[in-house]
Parts: C-alpha cells; sequence; structure tokens
C-alpha cells in the first residue's frame, strides 16, 4: 500500500518533468531554426546589398554615359542645323572666285568635277574615299535607287559636302523624251526621292545625255525646270568613260590634254567605271598641277544655266 502511494506520487512529477524536457527540446529545436533562419536571412541581405550597390554603380555609370552621350547628339545637332548656313557661305566664297577667275583678276582657274548616274553600291563608296583622300568636294547628279546600301551612300555624299543634283529619276531615255510633262515628271518624282532620303531640295540639273538630247522639247522643258527654280548643266570636258571602254591613262589624257583656254572646266565622269576610279587620282593631281581649283557646283555658279 506504501509503495503503491509512492508511485502515485512520483509519477506526476515524472510526467511534468518529462513535459518539461521536451517542450525544451521543441522550444531549442525552434530557436535553432529561428537562428538559421535569421542567419539565412542576414546572409540574402548582404547579398541583396551587394547587388544593389553593383546596380547602383552600373546605374551612375549608365547615367554618366547617357549624359555623355546626351550632350554629343545636342553638340551634332547644333552643326547639322548649322550645316546650311556654312554651305551658302563656302557656296559664297566659290562664287567670289569663279567671278574672280572670269574676271581674269586671279591666275586661278576652277575645275567642276561631276559624276553620273549614281549612287553604285559596288563603286561610289569608293569614289568617296579618293575624294576625302584628296580634299576634293564635288558633284554628284543621283539617280533614284532603292537598293540595301544606296541610303548610305546618299547621306555620305551630302554629309562629305558634295553637292547632289538632279539627273532625273529613271534616266530612261525614249521614256522621259516622250514630251516635256513625262521629263518634268521624272525630275519631280527624282527632288521629291531626294528631299524624303535627305531633306534637301535639289535644284541643279544634268539631262541624261545632255541638253541636247531634250531636241525640239528642251524650250517647253526650260520653261517648266525654270519655274521649279532648277538649272541645268551639261559639261565642257570627259574622261569619255559614257562613250567607249579605254585605259585609265587614256581616260587621263581626256582631261588633261584638253584644258588650253578653258578657265572654268565642267568635267563628265560616271561612278560605275572602275576605270575612271583608278585614274581619277592622277586627274585631280594633274588639273591641281594646272593652277585648277576644284570645287562642287552651286546653283549661282555661271556654268548653270537658268
Amino acid at each position: 500500500m506504501e509503495r503503491k502511494n509512492r508511485i502515485h506520487s512520483i509519477l506526476p512529477s515524472a510526467v511534468i518533468l518529462l513535459f518539461a524536457v521536451l517542450s525544451f527540446a521543441v522550444l531549442g529545436y525552434n530557436c535553432l531554426r529561428m537562428y538559421q533562419t535569421a542567419e539565412q536571412s542576414r546572409q540574402h541581405i548582404q547579398l541583396l546589398q551587394t547587388e544593389n550597390d553593383q546596380i547602383r554603380s552600373e546605374l551612375e555609370q549608365t547615367s554618366s554615359i547617357l549624359a555623355e552621350k546626351d550632350a554629343q547628339i545636342q553638340e551634332l545637332q547644333a552643326i547639322e542645323t548649322a550645316l546650311p548656313g556654312m554651305r551658302d557661305q563656302y557656296y559664297a566664297a566659290c562664287k567670289q572666285l569663279e567671278d574672280a577667275v572670269l574676271a581674269g583678276t586671279t591666275d586661278k582657274k576652277i575645275a567642276y568635277l561631276t559624276f553620273d548616274d549614281g549612287p553604285y553600291e559596288a563603286t561610289t563608296g569608293q569614289y568617296l574615299d579618293v575624294l576625302d583622300q584628296h580634299d576634293v568636294l564635288a558633284t554628284f547628279f543621283q539617280l533614284g535607287k532603292t537598293g540595301d546600301g544606296d541610303d548610305a551612300l546618299y547621306r555620305r555624299i551630302y554629309n562629305t559636302g558634295h553637292t547632289i543634283a538632279n539627273h532625273t529619276y529613271s534616266h530612261q531615255i525614249k521614256r522621259i523624251y516622250s514630251s516635256v510633262d513625262a521629263f518634268i515628271s521624272d525630275v519631280v518624282r527624282n527632288r521629291t526621292f531626294i528631299q524624303d532620303k535627305l531633306g534637301i531640295t535639289t535644284n541643279i540639273l544634268r539631262f541624261p545625255g545632255g541638253s541636247s538630247t531634250a531636241g525640239p522639247l528642251k524650250d517647253g522643258i526650260m520653261e517648266k525646270l525654270r519655274e521649279m527654280g532648277y538649272g541645268y548643266v551639261d559639261w565642257n570636258s570627259a574622261t569619255g568613260d559614257g562613250i567607249a571602254l579605254a585605259s585609265p591613262e587614256e581616260y587621263r589624257d581626256n582631261v588633261l590634254n584638253n584644258t588650253a583656254g578653258r578657265s572654268i572646266l565642267v568635267v563628265l565622269m560616271h561612278d560605275y567605271s572602275n576605270v575612271t576610279l583608278t585614274a581619277l587620282p592622277e586627274i585631280i593631281d594633274g588639273l591641281r598641277a594646272q593652277n585648277y581649283v576644284l570645287l562642287p557646283l552651286f546653283y549661282e555658279s555661271t556654268m548653270v544655266n537658268k
């Protein structure tokens, strides 16, 4: 009996002790889990802070780059805005030199290098390279071309400082010389085409084949052209690349050996000709050796028939 009573008195204490041990075990496990979670959170916070610092640094660098690019864009836009005025000033200086040449008050002469029928993806860029290397501005009588590389060529020709002029859109001789309206329609189409590409309005024209090709239509065409603000340019010198295939030396000599008595030259070439391309550096050097200044055409030039 006494033993039974002792067991009954010990049992609640044991249960309480077991419960306490289990409670401490659960509490310890939970504390450990909370510590592990807290440690993981700290590590994650450190990682996020590191990533934030990196992103913030990258944003600062990007902001600096963007600010630099914005400044460059503004500078280029200012130059682009000023370009028309700079061209006008340059053409005014060209006109003064031309007047002096015609008046005989200078020993200088003028040569206008002109290139017809382009642009040509295979060769025009090479012509521009040669002209750049020799510091020459020329005149390109352009057609309406829509090849993959043509847009870049139109822009490069104009942005380099060369004169872009109208050579009709199609150069289809039989069709454009079928009537005054047919010719003018092709001119207008090319004027609009170039306006859309470059934002400029051409005012110099070269008749495909030369103005004589218009025959009895010429007077009617000229009346319309004047109303549109156009003048036209023929030529008084040529390599001959539009007539017959010859050597670079022959093309060179066709120009350099036929300058006597000519204070102003308008030289006809075609930027599809690899032979003329080969001859071009010697043509440039040879003309300069004969005291010619090489200029791009401009509307006020005496060589532009109005």
